[in-house]
């Protein structure tokens, strides 16, 4: 799987061969069939992982304990980690997703953009309706779940475009944390985000 990830980000899905693949691994086309069924199998497992770990994350978001602040930045904290660790299937994901088409099978990389969205914005009103965020209607509720999303992917698109990366998870969590500070969800005793939150 190493073998061909190296492979399908420097030369693209479709231009990698097999060969290449068990050559690279120092195995033989049988044992890759025995394992993955084909070139397509290796690529689904690749995703299959990281993409697991992603909804167990999501789908955890809205069962956890905490404030609003605590939440979001939990939440935040868990995706940059898994982003950074799986750095490479994000640069695949990434390449396939926005670069030209590479003939890689279809996986619905927007669904789970959809349900980061669904959490999120499930959570600011959650916030909403315990006072913790200052928002006037449901289309204010949508523009902050723009603006948080908008501070995730800065900070995880730096990660595959800077060598070294200027950001982290810590300099994440500040931005969320004055995010948050803007949208209301501190409260008075900062309770949530204290002001040396890291």
């Amino acid at each position: 799987m190493r073998a061909a990830l190296e492979l399908f980000m420097k030369k693209g899905y479709a231009a990698t061969s097999v060969r290449e693949i068990v050559d690279a691994a120092g195995l033989t086309k049988p044992v890759l069939y025995y394992y993955f069924g084909s070139k397509e199998g290796i690529y689904f497992e690749l995703m299959r992982e990281p993409f697991e770990r992603l909804g167990d994350i999501l789908d955890q978001a809205t069962r956890q304990e905490g404030g609003f602040c605590e939440k979001i930045i939990r939440i935040f904290d868990l995706i940059f980690a898994l982003f950074t660790e799986r750095i490479g299937e994000a640069r695949l994901m990434y390449s396939i997703y926005y670069g030209p088409p590479q003939g890689a099978p279809f996986i619905d990389f927007e669904a789970y953009h959809r349900k980061i969205r669904e959490v999120i914005l499930h959570l600011i009103k959650e916030g909403v309706a315990r006072g913790e965020v200052n928002a006037a209607n449901d289309r204010e509720c949508l523009d902050w779940m723009w603006v948080l999303i908008g501070a995730l992917n800065v900070i995880l698109e730096e990660q595959l475009c800077q060598a070294p990366p200027t950001m982290n998870g810590e300099g994440l969590s500040r931005i969320v944390s004055l995010v948050i500070r803007g949208m209301g969800g501190m409260n008075h005793e900062k309770r949530d985000c204290p002001d040396d939150h890291a």
